[in-house]
C-alpha cells in the first residue's frame, strides 16, 4: 500500500520539512482519538484556494463526490493523478473528483501557493478533475485528515448522496467498485466503518497514546499490534522506535546500531533514526547525543548533508548547546545552496529556522 506520511521520512528522503518534523507519532496530524468516522457528516470544504475547474462550496444531497488529500512532494500522489482523471472521466455526471493540495509546508511564513499553482498548471491535463489547496493553517486537512485519524496520503473520502462519508482509503487501491455501489445505493456503510475500525485502530490507539506522552503504552500497543500480525510488522516500526527512545533508551540504541549495520550504512536509515531526536522534544540528553554521533557518523557519506546538519542543529538545540545549533544550521544552508536536490522553499526554511537560532543564541 503506497502512502506519503506527513512524519514518515523514510518515504521523504528528499523533503526536509519531512527530516525535521519526522514520526513523533509516525502520522502527524493524528495524535488524539479520531471525530470523524464513516458514517458521520462531511466537514464543510473551505479550502485557501479553488486552482482548478469550478469550485465546490458545498456537498449538495443527492450527488456523490470523491476527496482526494495530496501533495506536490508526495510520490505515489503525483503517480496517482492520472488514475484520478480517468476516475473524473468514467464518473462524469456521476461523481465529482476533487484533489486537495495539503501540508506543503511545516514552516507557516512560506507562501507554498504558488508552487501548487505551478504544478498544476503544467499538468494541463492530465489533471483533469477539481483542484483546490489549503492554506497553512492546515484547516481542511485537520476537518478531513486529522479528525478521522489520517497521517498519509494520498487518501480519499467518498461524500454519498445523503452528504456522509461512505469510505475512507487509498484512492489507487480499489476506488471504483466502491463508488459504483455508493452510486447504486449498494454500499454497506455499516460494514465498511467496522471494517476501517479493524484496519486502522490499532494505529489510531498507538497515536492517541503518543499524543498523550504515554510512551510506555504506546510501546505496549505496538508490540500488541505487531504479534498479532507479524507480517504486516514494519508498517508499526516507527512508532515503536519513537517509543523506545523515550522508555527504553539502551534498546533503542542496539536497535538503531543494528538496523544500521543490517543495511550496510544506508543514508535513508541513518536519516530515520536521526529524525527521532530531531523532532521529538522531551528526550533524555542521552538520546540527543547519540543522534549527534548518528549525525557526524551520516555526514562522513556525503549525502543529504543539509538535511544531517539541520537535524544536527534541532539536537544541539535540545541539548542547550545555542552556539552548535548556529554552527551546525548554518551548514546546513551553506550545503543546502549548492544541492540541486534542496526545494527553493526548504532552503527558505532552513534559512528562517537559522534566524532562529540565532535569536536565541544572541547572535
Amino acid at each position: 500500500m503506497l502512502y506519503m506520511n506527513r512524519r514518515n521520512i523514510t518515504a521523504m528522503s528528499a523533503a526536509l520539512a519531512a527530516a525535521l518534523l519526522a514520526p513523533a507519532a509516525f502520522a502527524a496530524g493524528t495524535a488524539g482519538s479520531p471525530t470523524l468516522d464513516v458514517g458521520d457528516p462531511a466537514p464543510v470544504l473551505k479550502p485557501a484556494k479553488w486552482i482548478k475547474d469550478t469550485p465546490i462550496p458545498t456537498f449538495e444531497k443527492g450527488h456523490v463526490y470523491v476527496v482526494e488529500f495530496w501533495a506536490t512532494w508526495c510520490g505515489p500522489c503525483k503517480a496517482n493523478i492520472p488514475h484520478l482523471t480517468e476516475l473524473a472521466k468514467t464518473f462524469k455526471g456521476r461523481a465529482e473528483v476533487i484533489g486537495v493540495d495539503i501540508w506543503e509546508s511545516p514552516d507557516a511564513s512560506i507562501n507554498s501557493m504558488p508552487k501548487v499553482e505551478k504544478f498544476v498548471k503544467s499538468q494541463g491535463d492530465h489533471m483533469n478533475y477539481h483542484v483546490a489547496a489549503d492554506g497553512n493553517d492546515n484547516r481542511v486537512a485537520d476537518a478531513w485528515m486529522k479528525a478521522a485519524g489520517e497521517g498519509g496520503i494520498p487518501a480519499s473520502f467518498i461524500v454519498g448522496k445523503d452528504g456522509k462519508i461512505a469510505w475512507i482509503g487509498n484512492p489507487a487501491l480499489g476506488i471504483e467498485p466502491v463508488l459504483e455501489q455508493v452510486l447504486a445505493d449498494k454500499f454497506d456503510v455499516a460494514a465498511a466503518r467496522e471494517l476501517r475500525h479493524k484496519q486502522v485502530g490499532p494505529a489510531q490507539a498507538i497515536n492517541t497514546a503518543l499524543g498523550a506522552k504515554d510512551y510506555a503504552k504506546a510501546l505496549e500497543l505496538t508490540d500488541a499490534a505487531i504479534a498479532s500480525n507479524p507480517s504486516n510488522g514494519r508498517a508499526y516500526e516507527m512508532f515503536r522506535f519513537v517509543a523506545l527512545a523515550h522508555v527504553d533508551i539502551p534498546q533503542f540504541e542496539k536497535i538503531a546500531r543494528d538496523t544500521i549495520t543490517q543495511a550496510n550504512g544506508e543514508i535513508s536509515v541513518y536519516q530515520m533514526f536521526c529524525s527521532i531526536p530531531a523532532s521529538e522534544k522531551d528526550l533524555s540528553p542521552d538520546v540527543y547525543k547519540f543522534g549527534r554521533t548518528l549525525v557526524d557518523e551520516a555526514l562522513q557519506k556525503k549525502e543529504r548533508e543539509y538535511l544531517f546538519y539541520a537535524m544536527g542543529a534541532e539536537m544541539a538545540s535540545q541539548l542547550g548547546d545555542k552556539t552548535g545549533a548556529v554552527t551546525s544550521q548554518t551548514a546546513a544552508v551553506k550545503a543546502a545552496e549548492t544541492d540541486s536536490h534542496c526545494p527553493p522553499e526548504f532552503l527558505q526554511m532552513l534559512r528562517n529556522s537559522l534566524e532562529k537560532f540565532k535569536t536565541a543564541a544572541g547572535a
